[in-house]
């Protein structure tokens, strides 16, 4: 309690910066900290303050550029509130920007400058649910006692409460089964997830209980034109090319 009195002392400015860093580390990395330990988290935090500092300092200096304070006055109090404020949005803002590309435009650049071609995931899986923007269109899961669901096309339930569906980090997956198959079949079996005014009903698989899982994804325009040039051929129409399974 002590701790926390001496902390709430500090000057706001100091505050808002420490506030700063630690919500923007919370929006870059949640569900991504896990491997992180208390060193990682604290300099990531203290990259994000700094961003928060430099854009109040800079928001600052605007404002006595544009307002010039006599020598010897002080600030107007709204005006220091106001950058810290302004600080603490610009390093959130950042952060949401860095969570976009730490996953997809950062490894590649690596790869591609023969850097490093690892993305800092400890598994493969890892890898799948942090690509946020790779563009998943179907999802097929085989059970270990050989039946297999399906959803077969997720934008379909985009709008349901919980998405199209989600990776468990535990390696478990709730989804909206709309094909299911047996184990002693070769034929599909249509499901209609959906309820009337009850809403889609939403399948939750354990990890344990999984033996394979199959996303297909659907890139987008960009992503596609880009994998038509860097292979080579192909006319660059988007129906020209497939979604990719994982």
């Amino acid at each position: 309690m002590e701790a926390l009195e001496n902390l709430l002392q500090l000057p706001y400015q100091t505050l808002a910066i420490l506030v700063a860093g630690y919500l923007s580390y919370r929006l870059a990395y949640t569900g991504r900290d896990t491997t992180h330990r208390t060193l990682d988290t604290l300099a990531i935090a203290l990259v994000f303050a700094f961003v928060a500092q430099a854009a109040s300092a800079g928001l600052l200096i605007l404002y006595h550029w544009k307002h010039p304070v006599p020598s010897g006055s002080e600030l107007p109090l709204w005006v220091g509130y106001g950058a810290s404020v302004g600080g603490i949005v610009v390093a959130l803002l950042s952060a949401g920007v860095w969570r976009r590309v730490s996953v997809s435009a950062v490894p590649e650049l690596l790869r591609n400058a023969g850097i490093s071609s690892a993305d800092r995931n400890t598994a493969a899986w890892e890898t799948v649910i942090n690509r946020e923007d790779s563009g998943p269109s179907q999802i097929t899961v085989v059970k270990k006692d050989g039946t297999t669901l399906q959803c077969e096309r997720l934008d379909d339930f985009k709008k349901a409460p919980f998405g199209p569906m989600i990776l468990g980090q535990d390696g478990s997956i709730a989804m909206y089964v709309t094909d299911y198959r047996a184990a002693d079949s070769d034929e599909w079996e249509k499901v209609d997830p959906s309820h009337g005014d009850w809403g889609p009903e939403i399948t939750i698989i354990p990890a344990g209980e999984i033996s394979e899982v199959r996303i297909r994804h659907a890139p987008s325009l960009l992503g596609r034109w880009r994998r038509s040039r860097s292979a080579g051929d192909g006319s660059g129409v988007v129906g020209d090319i497939d979604g990719s399974a994982t």
